[in-house]
């Protein structure tokens, strides 16, 4: 498997992000509760992608098996994200350190080999291109004899 380079990911983690700012607009607790069950459990939704990650055909996987993760995978890998929206909901001091924990996972997955940020790593798991499927013949077309090869036509030449 082909791992997603970075910027596939980050335009798969803005759409997610505008669904995010669209749950966010829901009125008060549901608004936050609807917004922190998103950002948990959206690795396990939609045949194991999320909204983004369905649209530019990113997968997240495990790195011991390579099988799609679930929900429980995705609570894990998820979870520095939610933690830095809580933080966001703190003036000032939680707005740098919610900048800080996304940057951190920023810069992580900036130096692994695979791409994995710290999410994936406590949940071993890593963000991969899935590759559409083209599916080939297995059957060899046999070779026609001249009496069943079908007819061409040429082209009329005046010249003759």
């Amino acid at each position: 498997m082909k791992r997603a380079d970075i910027t596939t990911r980050a335009v798969a983690g803005l759409i997610d992000l505008l669904v995010v700012i669209a749950l966010s607009r829901l009125p008060d607790i549901l608004g936050f509760l609807t917004v922190t069950a998103y950002i948990l459990i959206r690795d396990g939704l939609f045949d194991q992608r999320s909204i983004g990650k369905k649209l530019i055909n990113l997968r997240v996987v495990s790195s011991e098996h390579s099988d799609s993760v679930h929900f429980r995978e995705s609570i894990i890998r998820n979870t520095p994200f939610v933690v830095a929206y809580f933080l966001f909901f703190i003036p000032y001091a939680g707005w740098i350190f919610g900048l800080v924990v996304l940057g951190i996972e920023f810069l992580i997955s900036l130096g692994d080999e695979r791409g994995m940020r710290i999410g994936d790593m406590i949940a071993r798991t890593w963000v991969v291109a899935e590759v559409p499927v083209t599916r080939k013949s297995s059957t060899v077309p046999e070779k026609q004899s001249s009496a069943t090869q079908p007819c061409t036509l040429k082209p009329y030449d005046s010249q003759q």
